[in-house]
């Protein structure tokens, strides 16, 4: 592999409740180096330099010093914290609720915090790395932790990954991809307008525990993870589920590329309290996704596409990611363009799903979308952003479902869907 130097990289995975995450500096303090070290203009989209770091297991140090003694014991001097803080306001456009069923988004929200995260990360000895992340606005529900112990084989990193989060998915345990391949992997707020895996539910509020057996170098990565999506592991719960994660990252033409394919099976709940379940409870999950990050016309550019599809449910199985009688797929593609570079970047994506469902037709219900973004830095840590998206289908109509709009910010305190075919975010976001 090539020679590493820390920075930030991988440890800004988001908590369970937050809606972007945003580059802090736990690892920055390791290194002394820069946030751009590692990431293509912005959190989470990583540079091949970004990939080897995580591939080290958060472990190669740079300015900061260290304590070394007897058996392997090797850690910085200083243990590094970081704390992220994220205002955020939502607007979404269906009709306000007049049956007394409570304030929805319909109305405009302010949501501060909307996360408040404390993030600690770095060496553990030589080979070995931590990363724990806590929600300090809900400790129990917020937090996620993965321990890294990496080995060198020849030009690879092959190692164990124990993991667990609240919210991230299996894929927490390891990925390098921006195209919303884990829950803190994309590049815009609403990553439902672009990422297959975040519309098809395996990285959008799944709890994960479990194991990564993990093999990487420079131009692929192999990510084999068993794990149960019930909350811990205990004596009740076993890792049914089963989660590949392939990817392969070359450089083609100046452009660092990325190709992969994650697939879900088996049964991430499966619990001794039912086990004995009828319809049987399987995960069916598919995603290829594929990533291009380069200079065009003398400005920064990543371009990010994913298409997912679950298996229906029938009356004997339920897939785990589609309780619907029909397919359920996703096709999205998301474009980044940093028109000021490290500054200023523009996006526009686009989605095009079926949420399984039968709509009033009987035909497979349709879930579409259009998205724009904006991000503006004020400085490497501090953003500003902009998103808005909106959605069309028949998921919107009468008596539809109302698709990723629903899926994304619920439903009224009554619980009726809502129902507007527009949401508007904006945030401002800080890592110290």
């Amino acid at each position: 592999m090539k020679k590493i130097v820390l920075t930030l990289a991988s440890v800004l995975a988001a908590t369970a409740f937050a809606p972007e995450a945003a580059a802090v500096p736990s690892f920055a303090r390791q290194t002394g180096m820069a946030c751009n070290s590692c990431h293509f203009q912005t959190f989470p989209a990583l540079t091949a330099f970004g990939r080897s770091f995580k591939a080290a297991g958060y472990t190669m140090m740079g300015a900061e010093g260290k304590i070394e003694g007897e058996h392997g014991l090797s850690i910085p001097d200083t243990l590094n914290t970081s704390i992220y803080i994220q205002f955020r306001y939502i607007k979404t456009s269906g009709p306000t609720p007049g049956d007394g069923s409570g304030v929805s988004t319909n109305y405009g929200r302010y949501d501060w915090p909307d996360e408040f995260s404390m993030f600690m990360g770095g060496r553990v000895s030589e080979g070995i790395g931590f990363l724990t992340e806590l929600s300090l606005m809900n400790p129990a529900g917020g937090a996620g932790v993965k321990m890294p112990i990496m080995f060198d084989a020849g030009n690879m990193k092959v190692g164990l990954v124990p993991y667990s989060t609240g919210g991230l998915g299996a894929g927490y345990g390891f990925d390098v991809f921006a195209t919303g391949s884990n829950g803190g992997g994309r590049i815009t707020e609403n990553g439902m307008g672009y990422s297959a895996a975040l519309y098809m539910g395996s990285t959008n509020n799944p709890a994960a525990t479990g194991v990564a057996l993990v093999a990487v170098n420079d131009d692929f990565h192999v990510n084999l993870s068993q794990y149960t999506s019930l909350g811990s592991l205990t004596s009740a719960n076993k890792l049914g589920g089963t989660y590949l994660r392939a990817g392969w990252t070359p450089n083609i033409g100046g452009m660092d590329v990325g190709v992969g394919l994650q697939n879900w099976s088996g049964d991430s709940t499966w619990s001794a309290n039912t086990a004995v379940v009828v319809p049987k409870k399987e995960d069916k999950l598919m995603v290829i996704d594929g990533q291009a990050q380069g200079e065009m016309g003398g400005m920064p550019v990543g371009l990010y596409a994913s298409y997912g599809t679950a298996a229906a449910s029938t009356a004997a199985t339920t897939n785990n990611y589609n309780a619907g009688t029909k397919s359920k797929t996703a096709l999205g593609m998301m474009a980044d363009v940093w028109v000021i570079p490290g500054t200023l970047g523009l996006q526009v994506g686009m989605m095009r799903a079926n949420t399984g469902l039968v709509d009033a037709a009987g035909a497979n219900e349709t879930d579409n979308s259009i998205s724009l973004g904006a991000r503006y830095k004020l400085r490497q840590n501090v953003k500003l952003g902009w998103a808005y998206t909106k959605f069309s289908g028949t998921a919107y109509n009468a008596g539809g479902s109302g698709g990723a709009n629903s899926a994304n910010y619920a439903t009224t305190m009554a619980g009726t869907p809502e129902r507007g075919t527009k949401r508007m975010t904006l945030i401002l976001s800080a890592g110290l």
